[in-house]
């Protein structure tokens, strides 16, 4: 189905972009779902990058010029390997293997963390983001209807005539989140139910946030491949 743009009027003014209150579970989702959920982004692994024997340091031009060998050596681009290299690797794998705690806190900025920096044998892909995309709108159901707002202040607006970053508001089906990241790359800002049983959001935060009823959380919670968690209320 292709979005139906829509003129923003006062759709958006139960949102916390908008509103006053939030869920003290998720700032940029409002209050009064029963569930609050921590959706992480897929990661992949290059398991022929040794990451064993990389060195984070930069403070020489020594150390510079082992790091730019090593990712020459391997094919590492802007910090992270080949795409096509990629395998998908859970969360609570690399939590065992680094010793983290696999909880609620967990995602890549806790990963990032722990190296001091991304480390280059870790990453993503267009082709692992959009299988997560589609599984989270086979969990919310593809034929539903759903709205989607794009915020522009949060890198998710289209450009006008002029060459300025706008917000949009649309109408379709929750299958269009697929199409969306397909065009954009991204998913928009918000995506929500019609009668507000359900509110996706990413926007400036590295993972994805979802307040939903408590049925639909169970779902993503017993989900075999998104990993979730559900965040404190």
């Amino acid at each position: 189905m292709t979005l139906q743009a829509l003129p923003i009027t006062d759709q958006l003014d139960w949102l916390p972009v908008h509103a006053q209150q939030a869920a003290v579970a998720c700032p940029d989702l409002p209050p009064g779902y029963e569930a609050y959920l921590k959706l992480l982004l897929p990661l992949g692994i290059d398991p022929s990058v040794p990451i064993a024997s990389y060195s984070f340091a930069k403070r020489t031009v020594a150390d510079l010029n082992a790091r730019a060998a090593f990712w020459d050596t391997y094919q590492i681009q802007q910090g992270q390997p080949v795409a096509t290299r990629l395998q998908p690797i859970t969360y609570r794998e690399l939590s065992t293997t680094l010793g983290l705690a696999y909880e609620a806190t967990l995602d890549s900025a806790v990963i990032q963390r722990h190296y001091g920096e991304w480390p280059p044998h870790l990453g993503s892909s267009p082709a692992l983001e959009e299988a997560f995309v589609r599984q989270v709108a086979q969990g919310l159901g593809p034929a539903n209807p759903a709205y989607f707002y794009g915020s522009a202040e949060q890198g998710n607006g289209v450009w006008d005539a002029e060459g300025f970053r706008q917000d949009w508001f649309a109408r379709g089906q929750v299958a269009d989140l697929v199409t969306e990241y397909q065009a954009q790359g991204s998913l928009p800002t918000y995506c929500f139910a019609p009668d507000h049983a359900w509110c996706l959001y990413q926007g400036e935060v590295n993972w994805v946030a979802l307040g939903c009823g408590a049925a639909v959380a169970q779902t993503f919670l017993n989900h075999a491949t998104i990993e979730a968690f559900l965040l404190p209320t």
